[in-house]
């Protein structure tokens, strides 16, 4: 780094009240922001569910559901099917409130009063696929005799490409819930008011258009745009971060090397397979013809095990011992490559998790999957490879 981007940094950091009120802010508890909720959709449709939901823990009865209904037909431009009033008037007391029917976000079902509600929420992610078309077109085939709203949550109350929905935005979930603990404050107990009012703020801070951290945010980008730039360049990515840590997780089990590992593929050995010739080529300097192969080159994480590149009387011999143990190695009887054969692979991390997880919440799914193939795969695949311990090579 340039002593100049230097200075840069040094001015950024001091004397910056911005940085510091913002720093107070993200420093301040709520439990939502501690659970790392703040992006999460399916977070966020399991709160909403819970509120909507008479028979929750919340006490309010059908009261917020109630509530929200009305607002979704009062925002509604096609032609009235539920009247405000009828919505107002009913007891509800048989609905159902459900998450992922059929990858639906969420859907309110009231057989009772032929009521069907269909909620598709999108937090940092944007409909695909058509699926907007597709959802409605199960839900007219699935209850043709219902009644049926359709609300597109998302953060600015952005329009669906389907017109049978009608746009929400977080900020009226906000205005709703603040009503709700206004209006049946009484009687509330005081931990759901203030479960609802930590979801409120956490929602006012970071998800609203306008809210506190946005205009900070905005404000320190316009006067230290330099200094972040330089910031941004040598920052550190997903990739690089997730290969030390799962170098460190390597390195903390004894009977583990690590051998050469790029970015994308973080490779190890157990010790005690030593025994086995070192009669790899052009793969790894250690010469290693099995090596256990951590890919997150495609978005995901998974584990394989390969035999490399070699000698091919020893590759031979030990794909002829590889294939006689399919109750060790899920892969040992697909077919055979004369230069990678990938003989064991498990998905541990998929690509949606990868890509949309909490770093330290990746880290900790990582950790428990390691710790798990570490105690159980591992130790029969170790002990089954140990059987060739005193067999002549070449």
């Amino acid at each position: 780094m340039k002593s100049e981007e230097v200075a840069l940094i040094e001015r950024f950091v001091l004397d910056n009240p911005d940085l510091e009120r913002l720093e107070a802010i993200l420093d301040e508890f709520n439990p939502f922001v501690a659970m790392r909720w703040t992006r999460q959709e399916t977070r966020h449709s399991s709160f909403l569910r819970w509120l909507l939901d008479p028979t929750e823990t919340h006490g309010l009865g059908p009261y917020f559901l109630r509530q929200f209904l009305k607002h979704i037909a009062s925002l509604s431009s096609q032609p009235a099917s539920l009247s405000v009033v009828d919505l107002d008037s009913w007891s509800y007391t048989a609905t159902q409130v459900l998450t992922e029917w059929n990858n639906i976000d969420l859907l309110v079902r009231d057989d009772s009063h032929k009521l069907i509600v269909l909620i598709e929420n999108k937090v940092d992610s944007s409909e695909h696929s058509d699926q907007l078309n597709k959802y409605r077109g199960l839900i007219e085939k699935q209850f043709p005799q219902h009644n049926k709203l359709f609300a597109y949550l998302t953060v600015e109350g952005e329009l669906a490409s389907d017109e049978s929905f009608i746009p929400l935005g977080y900020a009226d979930l906000v205005r709703l819930i603040e009503g709700t603990i206004t209006r049946r404050h009484d009687q509330m107990h005081p931990s759901v008011s203030a479960f609802m009012g930590s979801y409120v703020e956490m929602l006012r801070r970071h998800i609203v258009e306008d809210s506190e951290i946005q205009k900070l945010c905005e404000k320190i980008f316009k006067t230290h745009r330099r200094a972040l730039e330089v910031l941004f360049e040598f920052q550190p990515d997903r990739a690089s971060e997730l290969k030390d840590y799962l170098l460190g997780l390597i390195s903390q089990v004894a009977h583990l090397e690590a051998d050469y590992s790029s970015k994308s593929y973080i490779r190890f050995c157990p010790k005690s397979w030593d025994f086995l010739p070192l009669h790899g080529e052009g793969w790894t300097q250690s010469k290693r013809m099995i090596l256990f192969e951590i890919d997150q080159s495609g978005g995901g994480v998974k584990l394989k095990v390969l035999l490399g590149p070699g000698r091919q009387s020893t590759r031979e011999r030990i794909h002829a011992f590889i294939a006689k143990q399919p109750s060790v190695f899920n892969r040992a009887t697909t077919k055979y490559y004369p230069r990678w054969w990938s003989f064991h692979s498990e998905n541990w991390v998929s690509k949606k998790q990868y890509e949309e997880a909490d770093m330290d919440d990746l880290k900790q799914l990582i950790s428990a999957r390691f710790g798990q193939f570490v105690t159980d795969e591992l130790r029969q695949m170790v002990k089954s490879v140990e059987s060739l311990r005193g067999e002549q090579w070449d």
